[in-house]
């Protein structure tokens, strides 16, 4: 083998020892083979400088060449091997991180169940603006300016002027809206809706009661409806969404400008232990047969037809179905409360 030859194996038999070399002991077992005092550059050297000084014309380049194959062979495999042994071991023991998969908000959840069972009662569901004009939420539902009933919701202004508007109180103004509807001819009688969203009043926070909170409201016009229908949709209504059947309601006589008469719907659960607090009688909805006032202001059309209507916050129901105690439970930030419904 010629020495031209010879500098080309050493080149890459050192390129092929370095890059198969996985740890500093061996990276460095192959310099001093390769590159030591006595290594395989060593050996070249000596070659070279025993050649003839013709030969080292030609010699020269080759022997510089293989020479700096060799050390850059030795700084690329330094290099990597020292990149991996810095890298952070790996405890392939440790368990995972645990993964807590979301779930549907109680209040959500209890809303579909509510629009489910209405809608295979044949109701179609509604809805309405949050941001409500002073006419739907309270011109319209017989309600006027002066009215003292506009007393007892506190409400959030959000305009004044002509066109005032509010932040709604109620989710009667849907029902307002359905009127109206009438009046501009895109609806005709009979028909039957309800509508389940959020209401706001700038009331004081306690266990029962929150600044914004979540109301059904549920509303029927046609020819001949009593309050025996009243009463029929609201017992089927408890008895699908709390799923039992020991559900008593009475009804108690009570005032509401947009309903004569109207009443209070008190709920008790029979099969309760005596003492507890949902085996007594316990407020839940306000209803009644829809004043004709009401929908008279929605289309003069509506005249003679009538209908009947209710009201109830579905926190209160979801605090019956669960035994909650507590409302700010549903609108708090406290995450172990809310993964007990997931």
């Amino acid at each position: 083998m010629d020495a031209t030859a010879r500098f080309a194996a050493a080149a890459t038999e050192a390129e092929a020892v370095f890059a198969a070399a996985a740890t500093t002991d061996e990276v460095e077992a192959a310099r001093i083979r390769f590159l030591g005092r006595s290594g395989v550059e060593a050996e070249l050297q000596a070659v070279f400088a025993a050649a003839p000084g013709p030969d080292k014309r030609t010699l020269g380049p080759a022997f510089n060449a293989a020479k700096q194959a060799m050390r850059s062979a030795w700084e690329t495999a330094k290099a990597r091997v020292a990149a991996v042994e810095s890298d952070e071991p790996i405890d392939v023991t440790l368990p995972p991180r645990p993964r807590r998969p979301g779930s549907i908000h109680p209040l959500s959840r209890m809303a579909r169940e509510v629009e489910s069972v209405f809608s295979s009662m044949g109701y179609e569901v509604a809805d309405g603006p949050h941001v409500e004009l002073d006419e739907h939420n309270f011109g319209r539902l017989n309600i006027p300016a002066d009215h003292p009933a506009r007393d007892h919701q506190d409400t959030f202004w959000v305009t004044a002027g002509s066109e005032r508007k509010l932040l709604r109180t109620q989710t009667s103004s849907v029902q307002s809206r359905t009127y109206a509807e009438v009046g501009a001819g895109l609806l005709t009688p009979p028909f039957r809706r309800v509508a389940v969203g959020r209401v706001f009043r700038n009331d004081a926070i306690d266990a029962t009661h929150d600044v914004t909170f979540t109301q059904v409201e549920g509303f029927v016009v046609d020819r001949g409806i009593t309050v025996a229908h009243l009463v029929g949709a609201i017992r089927t209504m408890l008895g699908a969404v709390l799923k039992r059947d020991d559900v008593e309601v009475r009804m108690r006589p009570s005032y509401f400008p947009f309903v004569e008469p109207g009443f209070e719907v008190d709920i008790r659960l029979s099969k309760e232990p005596e003492g507890s607090r949902l085996a007594r009688w316990m407020e839940l909805l306000g209803c009644g047969m829809i004043h004709p006032k009401v929908l008279e202001a929605g289309s003069p059309s509506l005249a003679g037809w009538t209908g009947f209507a209710f009201g109830m916050g579905l926190e209160r129901l979801a605090m019956v179905r669960h035994q909650i105690t507590d409302i700010r439970v549903f609108n708090g930030a406290d995450l172990r409360a809310l993964r007990q419904f997931a």
